[in-house]
C-alpha cells in the first residue's frame, strides 16, 4: 500500500511530516481490517501520477485541478483538509497574488473574470504546474484579459517565489499555505509585493485507490488528525479533514478552459524553465 502527501512536504517539514503519519498510521491500523497492509512510511519519491491512480493507494493528496480533470473516475474522494487559513470557509483554500520587487502594481486589481489593469501592461507569471489550481488556473481567472506576456513554469509555488525575487518573472500565484511556508523558510520571499487573494475554492483533495473502504478511510483520518500533538498541528497548519463531494470539485476544469481562453493561451505558449 502507499501513503503520500506531497504538496507541502517541505524538507523543513520532514520530520514533522514523518511524526503525523507515524501517528496516522496507527489510528489506521486500529480501524482498518487487517488485510489492509497501512505503510510504515510515507513514500517520498517515484511517479505522483502513477501512484495517484494506484489502486494500491492507501491515502494521498493530489491538488483539486487533476481531481477534477479526470482523477475522480480513478479515485474515492475521502475528504477535504482543513488548514489554518482565514478568509476562507472550511476546507476552502485561496491563493496569495504576489508580484516581484520593482513592479508596480497600482494598475493590477484582482476581480476575477472582472480583474482589470492598465491599458498596456504586461506580466510575466512564474506557475508552479499547469495542472495546479492553486499556481495556474487561479492566476489566470484573477488577472485580467491579455495581461500576461510571457507565462514560465517553475516546477513549485517556492521555485516561482525564488524566480520573482530573482527578476527573472513579474508575478505569481501562491497557494496559501505555500505562502505561510514560504514566510517561515524561505528568505527570498520577504522581498515580495502582496497585490491580494484569489477567490477561494475547495481545499486539495485527500483521496484513496481503495474504494471499497474508502468511508472507514476517512473516517480514521478524521480522528487522527483531531488527535494529532498541537505542536504539530501548527508547524503544519493543519486542523481536520471534512466530507466533501466530488462535484464541488469538478467545474475547476471548465473554469481553467475559460481561463487560458480569456489569455489567449493553449499548452505550447506556456514556457517550461531552463
Amino acid at each position: 500500500m502507499i501513503a503520500r502527501f506531497p504538496m507541502y512536504d517541505w524538507p523543513e517539514l520532514k520530520e514533522q511530516h514523518t511524526a503525523m503519519w507515524q501517528h496516522l498510521a496507527a489510528v489506521l491500523r486500529e480501524d482498518l481490517p487487517a488485510e489492509l497492509a497501512v505503510p510504515e512510511t510515507l513514500a517520498r519519491d517515484g511517479d505522483i501520477v502513477q501512484q495517484w491512480c494506484s489502486p494500491s493507494l492507501l491515502v494521498g493528496q493530489t491538488c483539486g485541478l487533476p481531481f477534477a480533470q479526470g482523477l475522480y473516475k480513478q479515485t474515492t474522494l475521502l475528504g477535504s483538509p482543513v488548514y489554518r487559513l482565514e478568509d476562507c470557509l472550511t476546507g476552502d483554500y485561496y491563493s496569495v497574488i504576489v508580484a516581484a520587487p520593482g513592479v508596480d502594481v497600482a494598475g493590477i486589481r484582482l476581480e476575477g473574470v472582472e480583474a482589470v489593469a492598465e491599458p498596456g501592461s504586461k506580466l510575466r507569471a512564474a506557475v508552479n504546474a499547469t495542472d495546479s489550481q492553486s499556481g495556474f488556473s487561479a492566476l489566470l481567472h484573477s488577472l485580467a484579459k491579455f495581461s500576461l506576456s510571457e507565462v514560465y513554469v517553475s516546477g513549485s509555488h517556492r521555485a516561482s517565489v525564488q524566480m520573482l525575487a530573482a527578476g527573472e518573472a513579474d508575478i505569481a500565484s501562491i497557494d496559501a499555505v505555500s505562502w505561510a511556508l514560504a514566510q517561515r523558510y524561505e528568505p527570498t520571499a520577504q522581498g515580495l509585493q502582496v497585490i491580494g487573494l484569489s477567490e477561494p475554492t475547495p481545499c486539495l483533495p485527500m483521496i484513496s485507490g481503495v474504494s471499497e473502504y474508502a468511508r472507514q478511510i476517512s473516517r480514521s483520518l478524521m480522528r487522527g488528525i483531531a488527535s494529532l500533538d498541537e505542536s504539530l498541528k501548527a508547524d503544519l497548519l493543519l486542523e481536520g479533514l471534512v466530507q466533501r463531494s466530488t462535484s464541488e470539485y469538478l467545474f475547476l476544469s471548465p473554469r481553467l478552459a475559460g481561463a487560458m481562453q480569456k489569455h489567449g493561451l493553449t499548452e505550447v505558449s506556456v514556457q517550461a524553465t531552463a
